[in-house]
């Protein structure tokens, strides 16, 4: 059943579509880190400006950016979103972006297995060969594009929710495929 799907993506959607702010310390596990500028951004090295318009397949804008540590691992977490609703779906486009750095390549493995493992029996989840060293794509083929890639001690997800009549699949994979070169 197509709910099933849900649970999961919402989970990783609420964590990436997070407001940007620094959020309190929480039992010692965070950090604070400065919410950095775009031109400084690490991500904006992995998933350009050009590249999210690319995928959207319309102008959009940084709307957030953030680099926090968890622990052991380092994360960088950023979003794009289109500068209008697309009237042909009355929706906006928004490009959610996360990477993350690992103390080991273990345990960027295990991080990946749990998300892999979750979501391996759903429709639309498909493995990907020659993409870092373990990768996966997801989609329910008309509401979001998913990734999740892991090569070396480093992670990344790319989500495109909220796919418009601009949006393109084929630049999504393309950039995916870019970002994992990138790293």
């Amino acid at each position: 059943m197509a709910l099933n799907i849900f649970p999961l993506y919402l989970t990783a959607v609420i964590y990436l579509s997070s407001n940007c702010e620094k959020s309190p310390l929480s039992a010692g596990s965070e950090e604070p880190c400065m919410v950095q500028t775009a031109d400084s951004a690490i991500g904006s090295k992995l998933l350009t400006l050009q590249d999210a318009e690319k995928i959207m397949g319309e102008p959009a804008s940084l709307t957030c950016n953030m680099f926090t540590k968890k622990g052991d691992t380092l994360e960088y977490k950023c979003d794009y979103t289109a500068q209008t609703k697309d009237p042909a779906t009355d929706k906006l486009g928004k490009l959610y972006f996360m990477d993350e750095v690992y103390k080991s390549a273990a345990a960027a493995h295990n991080a990946y297995a749990f998300f892999y493992k979750a979501n391996s029996t759903h429709e639309g989840f498909e493995p990907v060969k020659g993409m870092g060293d373990e990768a996966y794509y997801h989609t329910d083929g008309k509401n979001f594009y998913f990734y999740l890639v892991r090569k070396g001690n480093k992670m990344y997800r790319m989500k495109l929710n909220k796919v418009t009549s601009h949006s393109s699949e084929a630049e999504f994979k393309k950039v995916g495929q870019l970002i994992t070169d990138r790293i």
